[in-house]
């Protein structure tokens, strides 16, 4: 009975990481409260699931995350042939909305307005630098879309330890 009781709590502490996981499109670092949930569990368990080794290497994965984060968007847009006030512009207005986000709607605020920010700043930028709206709103389009796919990939890394921790724990 105790092993039951201990396989459905280890199961309901999956479900919570994977929804500390999804909130990463909420503006809220899951990923990194989902290591701190891990790591508790860890050390509850005496170190006995995951050890320092595999927790370093989570730590590692979710810093790797982050740096993808800053950067794929903006890597995104200059791909896309922005010139570098457009890429600037996706860059500073993706920072300036996620922030200013998070003060005018708590939660949901920082990526919406992240979002939005990267593509009105790449807009803007784009079209003082060429005076053509069309290149202009093609930019912010792109800013968009490198956005949400860093945060996929943001993700996707979060995911993956969440599967090596469950890999690790049901043993």
């Amino acid at each position: 009975m105790v092993e039951v009781l201990q396989h459905i709590g280890l199961v309901l502490l999956y479900v919570v990481l994977l929804l500390l996981n999804v909130c990463i499109f909420l503006g809220i670092p899951g990923g990194w409260i989902a290591l701190g949930a891990i790591l508790i569990y860890d050390i509850a368990t005496g170190f006995s699931t995951m050890g320092w080794k595999w927790l370093l290497v989570m730590v590692v994965v979710l810093v790797v995350g982050e740096i993808i984060e800053s950067f794929l968007g903006v890597v995104y847009v200059a791909h896309k042939g922005a010139t570098k006030w457009g890429v600037l512009g996706a860059f500073l207005g993706g920072i300036v909305g996620a922030i200013a986000g998070g003060f005018v709607i708590p939660f949901v605020g920082s990526i919406i307005f992240g979002l939005i920010g990267a593509f009105a700043f790449a807009v803007l930028f784009e079209y003082i630098y060429y005076r053509r709206l069309d290149r202009a709103l093609q930019t912010g389009f792109f800013a968009f879309v490198g956005k949400l796919s860093a945060m996929f990939v943001k993700l996707v890394l979060s995911l993956f330890n969440l599967g090596l921790f469950i890999y690790l724990s049901w043993a």
